[in-house]
C-alpha cells in the first residue's frame, strides 16, 4: 500500500510489540471522534496501538488527530492529501502499518465498553483455530440515545463458537449478521488471504469481507453488546443504497457467494425488471440454473427490502444444498 502521498506521523516512542492494532479510519466525524478514541484509550486491556487515518476531511477532524500525537499509544497517524472515498482502501492502509497480532477497525463514530477488548482477546487467545471473534450491538443515534432497533435478541451473555464455514452458510447468507466493523477483532494474518475485489463494493464488501474470513476458520460470538453502532445522516452505509448502479453491485455479492460458498452445479442469468427468482424446493448441485430478475429499484429504504429479499434467496439455496435449518 503506497502511503507516499500522504502526511504522515509516526509515534518513535509507541510500543514495539502492541498484541492489538487499533486502526481508527476517520472522514468529516469531527463530532464523535474525541469520544471515539477516548473509548479506545480506556480500554482495561492496553496492549494495543493506534493507527488514526484521515481521508482528507473537510472538518476539524485534523485538529482533533494531531492533539493525541503525543499519547503513547498512538503510533501512527495519517492524512490523505486526496480523499479515497473507500474505507476499504483505508482498512488496507492501516492494515499494511499494524504490528499486532490482532486488529480491530474502530470505525470514528461509534463506541464501546472499556471491557471490549480484554473480553475479545482473551477468547482469541484460548482458540488458536479461531480468526475473528464479535461482540453483540447496541444501536445508538447521533446523540448517543439508544435506539429501539435491535439486531442481537439473544444478548445473553453466552460465548458461542461456532465452524465458519458453517456459520457463513447458515447465517451470514441470511443477513451481514457481522453488521459493523467495530464489533469484530480479527487476526492480522487473515487478511492477506481475503482476495482483494472486495474493495469494489461500496454498500456490501463488508458482507463478503466478514464472510469470506468466516470460512477461514472458527469463528466466536460473544452475546454480549460491547459494541455501541452510531446511526446518523452522513454514515456511508445510511447513504450506499441510493445510487442507481447498485443491482449490479448486489447480483455480484450474490455470485461471490455462490462461489466463495463451494454451491457447485448452479449458474446464473441475471436480469432486470420485476423481483422473480426460479428456485426449486430441492436445490441439489445437479441443477443446471438458478434464473433471478433484479427490481427497478432506487432509494435506500427499497433497496433495504430488496437486500433483505436477496439474502433470504442465497439462504434458502445454500440451506437446501448443505441441509441445515434456517437460523
Amino acid at each position: 500500500m503506497n502511503i507516499n502521498n500522504n502526511d504522515m506521523f509516526s509515534n518513535s516512542s509507541m510500543q514495539h510489540h502492541p498484541k492489538v492494532s487499533v486502526i481508527v479510519p476517520n472522514y468529516n466525524h469531527s463530532e464523535y471522534l474525541t469520544e471515539r478514541i477516548e473509548s479506545i484509550l480506556q480500554q482495561s486491556y492496553d496492549n494495543f496501538e493506534i493507527i488514526l487515518l484521515d481521508d482528507c476531511s473537510t472538518d476539524n477532524s485534523r485538529a482533533i488527530i494531531e492533539s493525541y500525537k503525543s499519547n503513547s499509544h498512538i503510533s501512527h497517524c495519517i492524512f490523505n492529501k486526496h480523499n479515497t472515498g473507500n474505507t476499504f482502501i483505508q482498512w488496507e492502509k492501516g492494515i499494511s502499518l499494524a504490528k499486532g497480532e490482532y486488529v480491530w477497525i474502530a470505525e470514528s463514530d461509534d463506541s464501546c465498553s472499556k471491557l471490549f477488548l480484554s473480553e475479545l482477546i482473551s477468547l482469541l487467545d484460548s482458540h488458536s483455530d479461531a480468526v475473528l471473534a464479535f461482540s453483540h450491538t447496541y444501536l445508538i443515534d447521533s446523540n448517543g440515545r439508544h435506539l429501539k432497533i435491535n439486531w442481537h435478541r439473544k444478548s445473553n451473555g453466552k460465548i458461542l463458537t461456532h465452524d465458519g464455514k458453517q456459520f457463513a452458510r447458515q447465517v451470514m447468507t441470511r443477513q451481514n449478521y457481522i453488521s459493523n466493523a467495530s464489533m469484530v477483532v480479527f487476526r492480522r494474518s487473515i487478511f492477506y488471504k481475503v482476495p482483494k475485489y472486495f474493495q469494489q463494493y461500496k454498500s456490501c464488501g463488508d458482507w463478503l469481507f466478514w464472510t469470506y474470513i468466516c470460512t477461514q476458520g472458527k469463528v466466536i460470538e460473544v452475546c454480549k453488546k460491547l459494541n455501541y453502532f452510531r446511526m446518523h445522516e452522513k454514515k456511508v452505509t445510511v447513504n450506499a443504497g441510493k445510487t442507481n448502479d447498485d443491482w449490479m453491485e448486489v447480483s455480484s455479492i450474490l455470485s461471490s457467494f455462490i462461489d466463495l460458498l463451494t454451491i457447485k452445479g448452479i449458474s446464473l442469468r441475471i436480469f432486470r425488471g420485476k423481483w422473480t427468482y426460479d428456485l426449486s424446493k430441492s436445490v441439489r448441485p445437479n441443477k443446471k440454473e438458478l434464473m433471478i430478475r433484479f427490481p427497478d429499484i432506487y432509494g435506500g429504504s427499497k433497496m433495504d427490502i430488496f437486500l433483505y429479499r436477496l439474502s433470504n434467496v442465497i439462504h434458502k439455496i445454500t440451506a437446501s444444498i448443505f441441509d441445515f435449518k434456517t437460523y
